[in-house]
């Protein structure tokens, strides 16, 4: 597909909006209502230092998509665990809920794609800002940006999808096909990157590249769990202030939290619960967490998924909706944040039998207001700390999850506790009668999609284990 000069400067200067002087799309309008005769983007045209920028910034709009600013891993990661249940018609997000995921599913197809998006997206903008250098503070900010974009989407990929995803290069516009990887595999991967963008920056004083020393030092928290290295992650957090964040952001102009979006306006989506009405009886979900009947302030909800809900019917006209209040229309989500960082400490309490350690940093976020989006929580009455592994795992995992609500987290949980922390599949995911007819299948990843085929090297998933 070719594109005229004008129309790419329109798309950029629709991406970078909020980033850019308003004089840097002053007369687009004009340009494109002017209706001049296309002609071919010319390379030299980002051959520059604003257009490196430009480049870099449209990498890192792409992020927000493989989070809160489109139907991500945030929401079907979700789905495929507990936080969410369908009150949809659509197919696609119904076998997601029931845990059983065919692989020509339309919407997970169009959700995996983001993420190669923004990788691309980041590589292409990491060689024009080695090449041009713009006139930021610390010259190799924007660089260690752009590793960390790369390293996040990584870091989704190995934690929502199965083993065997390829990660193909095309950031030179010539496509490097990619061998399918283990999860673990790609985690190394985004270690790598993630240590690049913290090198980059670990010596900066500025503040922008403070925070990308903060985004990649949690991210890398992350994938240090992921890897069974709880004692190194919670060495590498540790600095990271609690009220440090993150935010994906929103505008009417701009683009919409499509959590709320899809869940509260589009009523597609509704808060998850410990059970559901089948036949006007209550069916008891096993392993789930009653966030949409727990009143915990971390959830804020407004309906109820049996009686009468408060907040009318989902898009199906049959389930009971229910509502997170926590973010609004354009209200920010964390994509990492210091309580992240708490959280990665506490677990490492709880894998070296501190359970008094682990409910010491649990505590310490209970005590305080912590904002987690459009609202903040409230102070919370303390925990009294478990004595055995078993309630001590139950306790964190519960707690993690109402502090993370919907921000792509859950789904991996339940998986590590499986291949981390020895659970069997039937006591850590929703189990038993589905209320849409049928029973949960056994999914416990989301699939790479029939689209991935066009890959010469890639065929199917390695396997669907946690």
């Amino acid at each position: 597909m070719r594109f005229s000069r004008h129309q790419i400067r329109a798309v950029l200067c629709g991406a970078i909006i909020s980033a850019l002087p308003l004089t840097a799309c002053s007369n687009v309008k004009d340009e494109l209502l002017d209706a001049p005769d296309p002609d071919i983007i010319n390379p030299s045209d980002i051959q520059s230092p604003e257009g490196a920028d430009a480049l870099r910034v449209g990498a890192f709009t792409r992020l927000r998509l493989i989070t809160a600013g489109s139907e991500s891993a945030w929401l079907y990661g979700g789905l495929l665990a507990d936080e969410w249940k369908s009150s949809d018609t659509f197919s696609q997000r119904n076998e997601t809920d029931q845990r059983s995921i065919q692989t020509n599913n339309a919407n997970i197809q169009t959700m995996y794609r983001d993420i190669p998006r923004a990788w691309n997206s980041a590589h292409e903008a990491i060689a024009l800002l080695t090449k041009f250098k713009p006139s930021y503070t610390n010259p190799n900010w924007g660089i260690a940006q752009m590793y960390f974009t790369m390293g996040f989407a990584e870091l989704t990929l190995a934690e929502n999808f199965c083993n065997g995803t390829p990660i193909s290069d095309a950031s030179s516009g010539v496509i490097n096909y990619g061998q399918p990887l283990t999860n673990q595999e790609v985690l190394a991967i985004a270690l790598t990157h993630l240590d690049s963008a913290i090198n980059f920056t670990s010596s900066a004083t500025d503040t922008a590249s403070q925070n990308v020393l903060f985004e990649a030092t949690v991210a890398k928290g992350r994938v240090l769990v992921d890897q069974g290295k709880w004692d190194a992650a919670a060495a590498a957090v540790a600095a990271i202030p609690t009220t440090f964040r993150l935010n994906g952001t929103f505008s009417l102009t701009g683009g919409n939290n499509q959590i709320w979006s899809l869940a509260t306006s589009a009523k597609r989506y509704t808060v998850g619960d410990s059970f559901d009405i089948i036949n006007n009886q209550v069916n008891v979900i096993k392993n789930a967490i009653p966030f949409a009947s727990l009143n915990d302030p971390r959830v804020p909800i407004t309906g109820s998924t049996s009686g009468t809900s408060a907040a009318g019917k989902g898009f199906d006209t049959n389930t009971n909706l229910v509502i997170q209040t926590l973010w609004g229309r354009t209200d920010p989500t964390p994509i990492v944040s210091g309580v992240d960082a708490r959280l990665i400490q506490a677990e490492d309490s709880l894998r070296n039998n501190n359970f008094v350690g682990m409910t010491t940093v649990l505590n310490a976020l209970r005590a305080t207001p912590q904002v987690l989006g459009g609202k903040s929580s409230t102070a919370m009455t303390p925990l009294v700390a478990p004595t055995t592994a078993p309630a001590a795992t139950d306790l964190f995992f519960r707690e993690k999850a109402l502090w993370q609500f919907s921000r792509g987290f859950r789904l991996n949980d339940l998986r590590r506790l499986i291949r981390q922390y020895g659970r069997t599949p039937d006591n850590v995911f929703p189990v038993g009668n589905f209320f849409k007819n049928g029973v949960y299948g056994a999914d416990m990843n989301l699939p790479v999609t029939t689209d991935e085929q066009n890959n010469p090297n890639f065929s199917a998933c390695l396997d669907r284990n946690a």
